[in-house]
């Protein structure tokens, strides 16, 4: 199964999200509890595209 990665747009939407929902949260513009669930959210997207980008088992047996 060949796996492609995320765009990078995914990436970046990731970084200025979270980064975006601390501000506010810190702000006191949104309320604690949903600046919780948007910088999870957000994280969850980061991580999944740097999960996406890292080689995986097989790649590393066909550099050797």
């Amino acid at each position: 199964m060949e796996m492609t990665p995320l765009p990078q747009s995914m990436f970046i939407t990731g970084i200025i999200g979270f980064i975006a929902s601390a501000i506010y949260t810190y702000s006191g513009r949104i309320s604690i509890t949903w600046g919780f669930a948007f910088m999870l959210v957000f994280m969850i997207i980061f991580l999944a595209s740097v999960v996406s980008i890292t080689p995986s088992g097989k790649d590393f047996k066909e550099f050797k």
